[in-house]
C-alpha cells in the first residue's frame, strides 16, 4: 500500500477525506480504483456519468494479495445477521405462531415477490420470468423514484433472487468467480456467543483500539513509519497490547472454541 501511495496511485487525502469528497471526485470524471462493496457499482456509475455519459464501473476479477502462492482468503457472510426479529416477554404462543407462519410465507415465491417488489400492476410488472419495477419506482439501477415504503411496505423477509439476477448480475458472476477458483478460499464465521461480561469488555477494548489502529494504518501507508522495520512493527503491537489486544484475543478465542465444539 505504501508503494502505491508513493507512486501517486492512492489518493493523498485517503485518511481524512469524506464520503462527499470522494463522490465529488467521481462526479467530476476522475478515474481511479476504489475498494468497496460490489453493491456500490451502480451508484459509482451514476456519479461518474455526470461527467462522462459512457462511464461504467466494473469489479476486479482478481483480488490483491501479498502472498498469492499461499492462496487468497476472503470472508463469506455469516449464517446470521446483526438485524433480527425479537418478541416481547409477554407475547403469547398464539402471537408467536402467527408471526412464524407469516415468516414462513415470506420465504415462499409469493412472499419473496411481495417483500421485494410489492404489488403487481402498482409497483412492478412481470415480464417473462423477471419482475420489473415500474417507472415511478427506484431500483438498483435507478436512484430516484418511489420506494415500497411510499406504499406502506415495511416488512422483513428474504429478498427475491431475481433482484440480483436481473438488476445486478455481476454479484452472481462475482460469487461464481471466487467460490471455485484455484488458490482462493473463504471462511464463514461461526455464531460467536459472548457473555454479558465479555461483550462489555470487548466494547471497551475495541473502542480504545479503533482510533489507534487507523492512525497506524495511515502512517504505514504514507511511509511515516515502515511496516518492514521490526522496531516500528513492534511499536505498533506494543501500543495495541497496552490497549488490551491480548485480552481481546483471549475473549474471541474462547468464544470461537465454544461455538465450534
Amino acid at each position: 500500500m505504501h508503494q502505491l501511495y508513493k507512486e501517486g496511485l492512492i489518493w493523498k487525502e485517503f485518511a481524512t477525506g469524506t464520503e462527499d469528497q470522494v463522490n465529488t471526485m467521481k462526479s467530476q470524471g476522475h478515474n481511479y480504483i476504489q475498494w468497496g462493496y460490489p453493491e456500490k457499482i451502480e451508484e459509482y456509475t451514476r456519479l461518474s456519468q455526470n461527467a462522462d455519459p459512457d462511464a461504467r464501473w466494473d469489479w476486479a476479477k482478481v483480488m490483491l494479495s501479498n502472498n498469492p502462492e499461499k492462496g487468497v482468503y476472503f470472508k463469506a457472510d455469516p449464517y446470521y445477521t446483526a438485524d433480527g426479529v425479537s418478541f416481547s416477554a409477554d407475547a403469547d404462543n398464539k402471537v408467536v405462531e402467527r408471526f412464524m407462519d407469516y415468516m414462513d410465507w415470506l420465504h415462499t415465491e409469493e412472499g419473496m415477490v411481495f417483500r421485494t417488489y410489492g404489488i403487481e400492476g402498482k409497483t412492478y410488472e412481470k415480464k417473462g420470468n423477471d419482475y420489473i419495477f415500474k417507472d415511478q419506482m427506484t431500483s438498483p439501477i435507478k436512484s430516484k423514484g418511489k420506494t415500497l415504503t411510499n406504499y406502506g411496505f415495511i416488512t422483513v423477509g428474504r429478498q427475491h433472487p431475481n433482484l440480483s439476477e436481473h438488476y445486478k448480475p455481476y454479484l452472481t458472476e462475482l460469487a461464481d468467480t471466487f467460490m471455485d477458483r484455484k488458490g482462493y478460499y473463504y471462511y464463514t464465521t461461526p455464531i460467536m456467543d459472548f457473555t454479558d461480561k465479555e461483550n462489555s469488555e470487548l466494547a471497551d477494548i475495541e473502542t480504545s483500539m479503533s482510533q489507534t489502529v487507523q492512525e497506524y494504518y495511515a502512517k504505514f501507508i504514507m511511509g511515516q513509519i515502515d511496516i518492514e522495520d521490526d522496531k516500528d512493527w513492534n511499536g505498533y503491537l506494543k501500543a495495541l497490547k497496552k490497549l488490551g489486544l491480548e485480552r481481546l484475543e483471549e475473549i474471541r478465542t474462547t468464544a470461537h472454541e465454544r461455538a465450534t465444539k
